[in-house]
């Protein structure tokens, strides 16, 4: 059962169509059967404020993963740099009331052949 936090997130990343043909995921990066053509968006928790407020006021790690030996990298990364763009500029949808990115963007590699690109940032969303 996915939280009213990540509902609200999904329907942020929606409203901006942010997730074009990307798997969406959250908690953790779980590889699809047959999805090595695919890219994915994962939502990490990443520590934050008090569960019993009404409003959260967490931190989350937005991951961007490329495909395996994708053709168009960069593509990824100008996703990930889209994304937190959108944090700046127009972050308010539904429940959520504030964006704000957290340092600049990290690359990592897998041993398979996919890039990630991820960022920190904090969000706060009325419960």
């Amino acid at each position: 059962m996915i939280s009213d936090t990540y509902n609200s997130i999904k329907s942020w990343l929606n409203s901006h169509n942010l997730l074009d043909d990307y798997i969406l995921q959250f908690r953790k990066w779980v590889e699809v059967k047959n999805t090595k053509s695919n890219r994915y968006i994962v939502i990490v928790p990443a520590g934050g404020g008090n569960a019993s407020e009404a409003i959260t006021r967490d931190y989350f790690r937005i991951v961007i993963i490329s495909a395996i030996n994708d053709s168009d990298v960069v593509a990824v990364n100008d996703k990930a740099d889209e994304i937190r763009q959108f944090m700046l500029d127009d972050f308010e949808s539904n429940n959520v009331i504030s964006m704000s990115p957290v340092g600049g963007i990290t690359q990592a590699n897998t041993e398979e052949g996919r890039f990630i690109f991820e960022f920190t940032a904090q969000m706060i969303i009325s419960r």
